[in-house]
């Protein structure tokens, strides 16, 4: 139908979008290329920033009774053990963790009318003309929107269309994802995520899950240095045995982890981490770009499924408020382009900093400490301008 909303992709930033659209009475397609529902089950920080969004739009008790409630962070050294800074978070807004699969299906879960998804429909083209917008889907007769939103993720066919001159470079990181069940040894990472970094390394663990009301577990992210190139997936198999061993530290809490990993059946996948440079505009006419699909970035912020809930509730109220559909979508373009891109900046500054080595690591080391002692806000500080964000008045 041409007075649609279609939204390309059913990830995190999709289904925030159709809610969004719903709770405000504007119809939309929701075109998913999958055959059903799916999502991995690795874990997300969902931080303040997101969580007012989610409050505004009615999942936040959902969230709650899924996630562990992060407190605060400690950063320790990759190569002694030692605890290099903590502080704990300040922010009147709960800080969230828990599993990617979880925060998909109660997004899933909060659309009303569930006959607005439509599975195994993969957008092949699309043609602006005459003031109409043609979609054209594989194996499915042409259709009219009013709207096209690509949230169609780091791969989109869409923002390839717009900007085919754009490639992707390799950062020079594998990473790798890996989620345990929570046992009891581990009770001394609860209420944080640690961090430990150094030798072109570093981990990052985190509970995910609510103990009173879910199955609760220990997600872990392992990053290295590695020139190789790797592809730009999330599901390539690691050899869990080997990771281990590449990442054996002088913390024995650290090691006792891995060793749980290379026996637990759950599967560990790794993926080369790649730098996308900040587009120019995400909107053209009737078409725009939403989270991965305009601003894909490193994970070193997890801040990634956070942009892109942004992005949908800041759409959302532009094409709710202004009947000019492109003037909404530009309107929409000047709210998000800056903030995200500066994000995209932070992540990949935050590269250096995880994995600095000799000299570098020696200074960072001596910074963390000294302000981790004498005015540890400082370090809330640093990330106020990032959780304190309001998608209602961006």
């Amino acid at each position: 139908m041409q007075n649609e909303i279609v939204i390309v992709g059913a990830g995190i930033g999709g289904l925030t979008l159709a809610i969004a659209l719903e709770q405000k009475g504007i119809n939309f397609r929701l075109c998913e290329q999958a055959n059903s529902f799916e999502a991995l089950g690795y874990g997300i920080q969902v931080s303040p920033n997101v969580v007012r969004v989610l409050r505004k739009l009615g999942v936040e008790k959902q969230l709650d009774r899924v996630s562990h409630i992060c407190c605060g962070f400690e950063l320790r050294s990759f190569n002694t053990d030692k605890i290099l800074a903590k502080w704990q978070i300040d922010n009147e807004i709960p800080y969230y963790q828990c599993r990617r699969a979880d925060l998909h299906q109660l997004l899933f879960d909060a659309i009303q009318n569930k006959g607005r998804i439509h599975f195994s429909q993969r957008l092949e083209s699309y043609e602006q003309k005459e003031n109409c917008l043609h979609l054209y889907l594989q194996n499915q007769e042409p259709i009219t929107a009013k709207v096209l939103v690509a949230a169609d993720g780091v791969h989109s066919v869409i923002r390839r269309s717009l900007f085919p001159q754009y490639q992707a470079r390799y950062a020079g990181y594998a990473a790798y994802r890996v989620i345990l069940p929570f046992q009891d040894r581990y009770r001394s990472l609860w209420g944080k995520a640690t961090v430990w970094m150094g030798r072109n390394h570093h981990v990052v663990i985190y509970p995910n899950g609510n103990e009173q009301n879910s199955t609760s577990w220990l997600n872990l992210v392992l990053v290295v240095k590695d020139k190789n190139w790797h592809n730009q997936g999330w599901t390539i198999p690691a050899d869990k045995t080997a990771l281990a061993k590449d990442f054996a530290s002088q913390s024995d809490e650290l090691n006792l982890i891995l060793e749980d990993m290379i026996v637990s059946p759950e599967a560990c996948f790794k993926w080369g981490l790649f730098i996308h440079q900040p587009l120019p505009y995400w909107s053209q006419g009737k078409v725009t770009l939403l989270g991965d699909a305009a601003h894909p970035m490193l994970p070193f912020q997890a801040q990634g499924a956070a942009m892109a809930i942004e992005d949908a509730y800041v759409l959302a109220k532009y094409l709710a408020s202004e009947n000019d559909v492109e003037k909404a979508l530009i309107k929409y373009q000047q709210a998000r382009i800056e903030r995200t891109t500066a994000v995209q900046r932070v992540s990949r500054n935050n590269a250096d900093i995880f994995h600095a080595t000799g000299i570098k690591a020696l200074i960072r080391d001596l910074g963390l400490g000294l302000v981790s002692a004498t005015i540890p806000n400082l370090l809330n500080q640093k990330t106020a301008w990032i959780y304190n964000y309001n998608a209602e008045t961006p």
